[in-house]
């Protein structure tokens, strides 16, 4: 089965031919389900009037492990969502353009329509080759989606629960949940809506020294290898921050309510900030990028992430400024004419790159 005939069978070009053939070769195994699901869950949003790729569009985005049927039944499987070459191009200069993954309700009802054919032909098929339920599929098989700069992300997780991936951002997370609690892992920045279990709480593992315990709640996750502090925000509902003391051994450091905040820093304490604008914390969402007397360090980590730029600092004098300024859509030209205009700070870009540097 070739990864063309798949992505016209998913956008509604293929012939009626064409589709009970693609229909009958994901009826024969469970792996080919899960490719074509996995297949048929990457979209490419560009500033379109609907959210749905074209073919030749989907072609250009695509970038799924072409065997997947190679992979052993305990492997996993990297999604890569980047900019560079045989990845995904987005341009850097609209921030609300999303990678959408597990998207809603026509990927929803495509599923639906090809489960349903399955369930009709089990017969047919259970002669061919052993029929698997969905809900066999290991445990141990994860998926890693990953964000590069310049892309942002959406997945719908297997017990409902929704993940906006920020850019540059990291999240692993399993086929389907079992045991007594739900685990993924994030490194970046994510905004997430869990849905409630209070039988099976989720724990969301981060890249720093702390875990997020959530019984079904709304927060949002900062955790940069690069950045100096990671931050976790509470929208609604109740989480508990937790940190490991040993295999086995845990403590609660934090437990945030509503509109709080909890700003970790590396061997210290966390520093808890009440009553935070969390519309600021979720504005990143929205292609909203806001720095608030914000240093310019982390300034261009930030419009490194956004861009997908390269800065290179050839006066670091140019550090100590603080930068206080909205941006939505504008191209990284418009930021830095900005920045150049209200700081004593001057630029050239060249090939993606820009060179910072001290007015004369």
């Amino acid at each position: 089965m070739t990864k063309n005939l798949l992505l016209k069978f998913i956008t509604g070009a293929a012939q009626e031919s064409e589709k009970r053939a693609v229909l009958e070769w994901i009826g024969k195994n469970p792996d080919n389900l899960r490719y074509f699901t996995g297949l048929k869950n990457l979209w490419v949003y560009n500033n379109m009037p609907q959210s749905l790729a074209t073919l030749e569009e989907m072609k250009a985005a695509t970038r799924i492990t072409d065997k997947y049927s190679r992979n052993s039944r305990y492997s996993h499987d990297k999604i890569d969502l980047s900019d560079s070459t045989g990845g995904v191009n987005i341009k850097k200069s609209s921030f609300n353009r999303y990678i959408i993954l597990a998207a809603a309700s026509v990927a929803i009802l495509l599923t639906v329509n090809i489960l349903q054919f399955i369930k009709n032909r089990s017969l047919t098929i259970e002669t061919q080759v052993p029929v698997i339920a969905l809900s066999d599929i290991p445990f141990e098989h994860k998926h890693t989606l990953y964000t590069n700069n310049g892309v942002k992300g959406f997945v719908e997780l297997p017990d409902g629960s929704k993940v906006w991936l920020n850019s540059a951002t990291t999240l692993t997370y399993p086929d389907r949940f079992q045991g007594a609690t739900r685990e993924v892992m994030v490194a970046g920045e994510a905004l997430f809506e869990v849905v409630k279990d209070s039988l099976k709480p989720m724990i969301v593992n981060t890249n720093r020294d702390f875990k997020i315990e959530v019984l079904g709640t709304k927060f949002n996750v900062r955790t940069y290898e690069n950045d100096y502090e990671a931050q976790t925000t509470l929208i609604s509902g109740s989480i508990n921050l937790i940190r490991e003391i040993k295999k086995g051994e845990r403590v609660i450091i934090a437990q945030l309510k509503p509109t709080e905040s909890f700003v970790i820093r590396d061997k210290n304490a966390p520093v808890l900030i009440k009553q935070i604008d969390t519309t600021k914390q979720m504005a990143w969402k929205q292609g909203l990028l806001i720095f608030e007397s914000t240093p310019m360090d982390e300034v261009i980590k930030k419009l490194e992430r956004w861009h997908g730029t390269q800065f290179i600092i050839e006066d670091y004098d140019i550090l100590k400024t603080r930068l206080t300024a909205n941006f939505r859509s504008e191209s990284i030209v418009q930021i830095m004419e900005m920045i150049k205009f209200c700081t004593p700070i001057e630029y050239t870009i060249k090939e993606n790159i820009v060179t910072l540097n001290k007015k004369s």
